[in-house]
């Protein structure tokens, strides 16, 4: 073979050798933006094998308390078929009792007719020449003597359970007559415009209102002096009717209803929406937290008002997962969106920005931070943040300026940052270089979510773009999720590139 020959294939080969290591180099940086990709799908995975193996510990421990409970509730039915019957004998002796004091002693109690009455109640009654037997009567007692002797009965009735078929006329009559009233039950049906609740006497304590499909009670217990009410499968306009005519008397409510709104009328009860979420007042007292502490029931939801947040500190119930922080002026509680293992995710409403400083003192790992409407938020009302290490996800909604992104740089485990108010865009602040700082210092984050006019968004997609992203804690290249309005992402999502990837919100 001529050298010419072997120098030409060998050139051919090197260049064979050549477009292979481009290949491989492709394939390289495919096989990174994979892995970038990959990693937090693991760690979902893994998130989601630790729930799922948490809801099958907690569904054995829920079996357990069913089978508890279900023998209960038969004591408790069989108990309340022998009160009926207790009370069916009580009013059949009442009865009783009117007949033998209406009937003259010795004589028979019975009706005559008027004729038969007029001549038997003659002064001195001549024998009848067809008989010689002389029949005298008595006129009877006033009709109206069981009744009164009933009406004496009502007035010391305690408890009373209305028959689903009693209509509303019926029971605001019949509440005339019961003053002393203690416990009542109500069904649905007889709720109708709720205008008999105005004569709900004030020894009543508790009023349980049930729906159609419901046949095993479920009580509220008492709080404070007040009234406290049970709602079960019944309409959500029913808490307005409650709020509207019983108004600052009720303490408690309990509902399984689903609660977005406090009525103003409500806002010094305690709510308990379900057997795991627990709205309190401001100003509860100290023996109501230290019994949510200790309370027997899986309290995974809490509402408490800014002012009683600095009392929490140790009374938080061990399986609490969301904590709501609402300032004077809320009445829509906003749950943390993200609860996650044993961790506590938090959100603030309407708080001024010192109430971030109560945090750190709950004594509960915080994972997830969601603010909303905070006016007076600063870089030094961020600066608590670095006592807690455990924080992962920040939500910040409404304006925010380069100085509040710049004192983020103390949360170096941040992963998902939320900026900015999708209803509000047009309040965003920062600039774009103060967004970068902020990847760049936080090596973790992996997903941005923005609320921003088009034009900061595409200064952050540039901004990102141009930007050395560096490597993750693995060595793999950095990859960045930015997370906008679908509106937003129509307009962006052809510009994405580098490491910077555009998803719709």
């Amino acid at each position: 073979m001529e050298m010419t020959d072997v120098r030409e294939d060998l050139a051919a080969f090197r260049r064979e050798v050549s477009a292979l290591r481009e290949v491989v180099s492709a394939l390289r940086e495919e096989m990174f933006a994979l892995r970038g990709v990959v990693a937090p799908l693991r760690e979902k995975v893994t998130i989601l094998n630790e729930v799922v193996a948490k809801d099958n510990k907690e569904t054995k421990k829920l079996k357990g308390e069913y089978a508890a409970l279900h023998d209960a509730m038969v004591r408790l039915e069989q108990a309340i078929i022998e009160e009926r019957t207790t009370r069916q004998t009580v009013v059949e002796d009442l009865r009783q009792e009117v007949r033998r004091r209406a009937a003259p002693s010795g004589r028979p109690q019975g009706k005559i007719t008027k004729a038969f009455h007029d001549v038997t109640a003659q002064t001195e009654p001549q024998p009848s020449a067809h008989s010689d037997v002389i029949v005298q009567t008595e006129p009877q007692p006033s009709a109206d003597s069981d009744t009164t002797v009933l009406r004496e009965a009502l007035r010391t009735v305690t408890t009373f359970d209305a028959p689903s078929a009693i209509g509303e006329d019926q029971l605001t009559a019949l509440l005339q007559s019961l003053p002393h009233l203690e416990e009542l039950t109500v069904r649905v049906p007889s709720f109708g415009t709720g205008r008999w609740l105005r004569l709900l006497p004030t020894s009543l304590r508790t009023l349980y209102v049930a729906g159609p499909e419901m046949t095993e009670p479920r009580w509220p217990g008492w709080y404070g002096n007040g009234l406290s009410v049970s709602l079960q499968g019944v309409a959500a306009d029913t808490i307005s009717h409650l709020a509207t005519e019983l108004g600052s008397r009720i303490t408690l409510l309990v509902t399984d209803a689903q609660v977005t709104t406090i009525p103003s009328q409500l806002r010094d009860a305690i709510i308990r929406v379900g057997p795991n979420t627990i709205i309190l007042p401001a100003g509860v007292g100290d023996s109501e937290l230290t019994e949510l502490r200790s309370s027997r029931e899986t309290v995974e939801r809490l509402s408490v008002s800014t002012a009683d947040l600095p009392r929490l500190r140790g009374q938080l119930p061990e399986g609490l997962k969301r904590l709501n922080v609402r300032g004077p002026e809320v009445t829509e509680p906003s749950w943390p969106g993200w609860d996650e293992d044993d961790d506590l995710s938090v959100s603030l409403q309407g708080v001024a920005a010192d109430t971030i400083s109560h945090l750190a003192d709950l004594r509960r790992t915080v994972r997830v931070l969601e603010i909303y409407d905070c006016p007076d938020l600063t870089a030094g009302s961020l600066e608590p943040l670095t006592r807690c290490p455990g924080l992962w996800w920040l939500t910040l909604s409404g304006g925010v300026h380069d100085a509040v992104l710049d004192s983020l740089s103390g949360c170096p485990g941040l992963k998902v940052l939320t900026l900015g108010n999708r209803q509000r865009p047009a309040e965003t602040a920062f600039t774009a270089a103060a967004y970068t700082r902020l990847v760049k210092s936080c090596r973790k984050l992996q997903e941005l979510w923005l609320h921003c006019t088009a034009d900061t968004g595409q200064a952050v997609l540039t901004a990102l773009k141009e930007a050395d992203l560096g490597r993750d804690s693995d060595g793999r290249p950095r990859i960045i999720n930015l997370i906008v309005p679908e509106e937003l992402w129509r307009q962006l999502e052809r510009q994405e590139g580098g490491r910077v990837t555009v998803y719709p919100w």
